[in-house]
């Protein structure tokens, strides 16, 4: 709360001679108010329902707006992705040159299927922030989804040259040339993978996938094996980490399919 407003306020009490009762309600309101220009607590409104009063108080904040879309976007307790969609587009007519609202209004498009949309934003996210691996990262999920693969693969090259550790980088690399059909490409790449992230169920399936086209089977079987061990064991919660911004009500269905393929892969390897 700005001066001038606490001010006015102080100043009331003082003209009026209110009771000393009246000027502590008046101390909690102003401290109250003030905590919705506390930036630690823009993430909290929406989890209690008071986005809305914190947007008409805050007026003009890009970056509660920002904390409140995330916050509808998976980081809160509250999933709704029209809300976020609304906070990041207000967020941007305040601000344009805020990166973070357009690369999640970019999967927002994304997860709608708005792929030209998605593009878009990522492209805006890059010209304001040429070092933004995880736009690059989308823009390679986006372009594998459109059958642009190599467009694809070029975006998710470009998340790895600024991420090497990320395990999820070289999955997906290598789910796109499973798509183009090279297999000793896609071995090579989830096997780079494995090595970042050995505990990971589609990279051991991935893997798996490249050796069983490659006449691989026996030691196909074995990853798919390890894949299914590995995701037995996790929760829903540990699925949709792994695919952030999706509406947790799909995570339990997302791990089940999840298996499904890995048990569909096993089985074709079954006899070996």
């Amino acid at each position: 709360m700005s001066r001038k407003k606490i001010k006015i306020i102080t100043s009331f009490v003082k003209r009026y001679r209110l009771p000393v009762i009246a000027t502590g309600i008046v101390g909690s309101v102003v401290i109250i108010i003030g905590l919705f220009f506390v930036p630690k607590f823009y993430p909290f409104w929406p989890n209690v329902g008071l986005d809305g009063v914190a947007i008409s108080i805050n007026r003009h904040n890009p970056l509660l707006l920002l904390a409140i879309g995330n916050s509808h976007f998976g980081s809160g307790r509250v999933y709704d992705i029209k809300k976020a969609e609304k906070a990041y587009i207000e967020a941007i007519k305040l601000d344009p040159n805020l990166f973070e609202p357009h690369y999640q209004l970019g999967r927002i498009h994304f997860i709608n299927g708005k792929f030209s949309s998605a593009l878009a934003e990522m492209d805006t996210v890059l010209h304001l922030d040429p070092e933004f691996k995880h736009a690059y990262y989308l823009r390679g999920l986006v372009y594998g989804y459109q059958g642009n693969l190599d467009n694809a693969i070029i975006g998710f090259e470009e998340f790895i040259k600024r991420d090497d550790v990320n395990w999820a980088g070289y999955n997906d690399l290598a789910w796109v040339y499973f798509k183009k059909g090279d297999y000793v490409k896609v071995k090579e790449v989830a096997g780079k993978g494995l090595e970042r992230g050995a505990g990971s169920p589609w990279l051991n399936n991935m893997y798996g996938t490249a050796l069983m086209n490659l006449g691989e089977r026996k030691e196909a079987k074995k990853y798919f094996e390890v894949a299914l061990q590995i995701a037995e064991a996790m929760k829903p919660a540990d699925w949709g980490g792994s695919y952030p911004g999706n509406n947790p009500v799909i995570y339990q269905q997302g791990l089940e399919e999840t298996k499904n393929v890995i048990r569909h892969n096993l089985a074709l390897v079954a006899s070996d």
